[in-house]
């Protein structure tokens, strides 16, 4: 059984969009801080197409709390396109966790929302602060844990939102802390979760 490790601050975000109406397919992000960074973008670029709803949450992939946050809102809706990702919390998991953490992810999307396209996000590049043209050591991991990833959903079947390469391409789109985006950097990764979404949905 995975050991459960926690962080110093633990958060979860819940948004919901059009939640009294029924009249646009629902579309829910599933991240962290970056997702919740992004996703006024996303709202503004898929409005009048999808009803957008946000979980944006620091838990790790294989914490059975990760789990009954994400119960909580799957329970709630029938959602159209679910968009989703983990990876850039849970530093003391391994990474034999994570790909456990994942695969339990998927069979509960598809449990829990059966009817919903997926896609999944690749995590995106850590640099280091103030110095966006370096990397962080744990940059290397977000490299492993994407390549983990990428194999479960190419066997699951399962479109990727590649973002690490769009991210690693552009440091000019990172904030100072060199984890967060600045408002093009949202602008960006926003652009190309439309376009994922709008290309299963």
């Amino acid at each position: 059984m995975t050991t459960i490790h926690r962080e110093a601050t633990e958060w979860c975000d819940i948004w919901l969009r059009s939640a009294d109406r029924n009249g646009l397919p629902r579309l829910l992000c599933i991240g962290d801080s970056i997702t919740r960074g992004y996703y006024p973008a996303v709202e503004k670029g898929l409005e009048g197409r999808f009803a957008c709803a946000r979980l944006a949450t620091s838990r790790f992939a294989s914490d059975p709390v990760y789990h009954q946050e994400l119960a909580l809102v799957l329970g709630q809706y029938r959602f159209a396109v679910i968009h989703f990702n983990n990876g850039l919390h849970g530093w003391d998991f391994s990474e034999d966790d994570y790909r456990e953490g994942m695969l339990g992810l998927v069979e509960l999307l598809r449990r829990h929302q059966p009817g919903a396209r997926l896609v999944c996000a690749t995590s995106t590049p850590i640099r280091l602060p103030g110095d966006s043209e370096r990397f962080d050591p744990r940059n290397q991991r977000v490299v492993v844990r994407n390549r983990i990833a990428s194999g479960i959903m190419a066997v699951e079947r399962i479109p990727l939102d590649d973002l690490f390469p769009l991210a690693l391409a552009r440091p000019d789109w990172f904030a100072g802390d060199g984890i967060h985006y600045n408002e093009t950097g949202c602008a960006g990764l926003a652009a190309a979760v439309c376009a994922s979404v709008s290309a299963v949905g």
